[in-house]
């Protein structure tokens, strides 16, 4: 099993102390860098690419998702939030990462009434931010988001479809999908190629530890693991402690 974590669980740290915690650790390979907020800039700190590619770990990008929006009907927005996903991609080649996670877009109050414009524009973006992808060597994989006002894609079976048609892969982020109703059976899909893993109430996006919400976490890797899908698990939690309880879960099931 590939086990990676967030830099979301490590933002109260220094780059170099948070890719020290997770060498460290005997189960995580892989580290999700959090391309926003505070490690934006990291393209262009030569210093800081050489200290990631020091280490003995892999990784996989998250583009921006902060005061981002592909979906905008700004086309000077839209274009900018693009670009700043341009910027993932570049980074993913810079620290030899195949996979950037891809947030579709929101769709913003002046949008309300517009949702066919507002879902055509996401598309259109999402095609052009696939096609850069593909030609830089890596896989744009589109999250599906969480049940909160005004976030674009929330129902994994419309976002599925959307991605057969452009051809793009999916970043299955079983929390978010939780938040919707999505059992581990509704939530498998040929199309994912990488996964978040975090836990919740059912009804609010908190990022807990595996087994600290009310996911059939059990019944998820059961699926996945009958789906043969061999990508990566990334722990997409909001601290350290969480990580090691939620390793410790996975433990206790025989997973690692």
């Amino acid at each position: 099993m590939k086990i990676g974590a967030s830099m979301l669980a490590t933002e109260d740290r220094t780059i170099e102390e948070s890719l020290e915690y997770f060498d460290s650790n005997e189960y995580i390979d892989y580290v999700e860098i959090v391309h926003d907020y505070p490690y934006r800039d990291i393209n262009d700190n030569n210093e800081l690419i050489d200290l990631i590619n020091s280490y003995d770990l892999k990784y996989t990008v998250h583009a921006p998702f902060i005061d981002i929006n592909i979906a905008s009907l700004n086309p000077a927005m839209a274009d900018f939030s693009v670009n700043e996903i341009k910027r993932s991609i570049d980074l993913a080649n810079m620290i030899d990462s195949t996979i950037v996670v891809v947030h579709p877009g929101i769709l913003g109050f002046r949008g309300r009434g517009r949702k066919d414009l507002v879902y055509q524009i996401s598309e259109e973006h999402l095609k052009v931010i696939g096609d850069y992808a593909k030609d830089s060597g890596v896989d744009a994989c589109i999250e599906n988001l969480p049940n909160i006002s005004d976030f674009m894609f929330i129902d994994v079976n419309q976002l599925n479809d959307t991605l057969l048609k452009l051809d793009l892969p999916m970043t299955m982020d079983i929390g978010h999908a939780h938040t919707n109703g999505f059992t581990p059976e509704e939530s498998y899909f040929d199309s994912i190629k990488h996964i978040h893993m975090h836990d919740n109430p059912g009804n609010d996006d908190l990022h807990l530890a595996l087994g600290d919400g009310t996911f059939d976490v059990n019944g998820f890797f059961d699926v996945f693991a009958k789906n043969k899908y061999d990508g990566i698990y990334v722990l997409e939690l909001i601290n350290v402690d969480f990580i090691e309880k939620s390793l410790e879960y996975m433990k206790n099931l025989g997973l690692i």
